[in-house]
């Protein structure tokens, strides 16, 4: 861009506070400061694209409703450093349900972060944890929550595994140190 400034008829403050005008307004493309307005769910999918979605992550877990379908299980949310696994290595964390059989999670810890991941798996009786140190939380028919310590690389009994008096226990999260 080049100014063209005549010295002859702008003083030398005038011509210093033109040429800042100009500079910031090039910068920040002649737009007036405005304040927006919160975004609404409705607001943030109108101004995407068919098929866009958000950067803005809000927890939920992804491919939870294919997870539901093909699994039965309803995964709710995480951080990400807990993340539903194929079943196979005996690094993960496995969980047994009269329902659903055997369910495994893998553990990715960053330093000094806990992982989370919450769920809904029924009837669960048996965790075995990881090399980490594992709580999970369990609900009764009743809508008591129980927390759990999970031994490392050992089978829990959990819910009725624990007492069969206990009656079906609902896994509502796991928790990695």
């Amino acid at each position: 861009m080049r100014i063209r400034v005549d010295t002859g008829h702008i003083g030398l403050c005038s011509m210093a506070l033109a040429l800042a005008a100009l500079l910031g307004a090039a910068l920040v493309g002649n737009a007036a400061p405005t304040r927006a307005a919160p975004a609404t769910a409705a607001s943030e999918t109108a101004s995407r694209g068919e098929g866009e979605t958000s950067a803005v992550e809000d927890g939920a877990y992804p491919d939870a409703d294919r997870i539901q379908t093909e699994r039965g299980i309803t995964v709710i949310s995480g951080n990400g450093l807990i993340t539903l696994a194929e079943c196979g290595a005996d690094s993960l964390i496995q969980v047994r349900s009269n329902t659903k059989g055997l369910v495994c999670f893998d553990v990715e810890l960053w330093p000094d972060y806990e992982g989370v991941i919450t769920v809904k798996i029924p009837e669960v009786y048996y965790i075995k944890g990881d090399d980490h140190q594992v709580t999970a939380d369990l609900t009764t028919g009743k809508g008591e929550t129980k927390t759990y310590p999970i031994a490392r690389d050992e089978w829990t009994p959990v819910g009725e595994g624990a007492d069969p008096d206990n009656g079906p226990e609902t896994l509502i999260e796991l928790r990695a140190k």
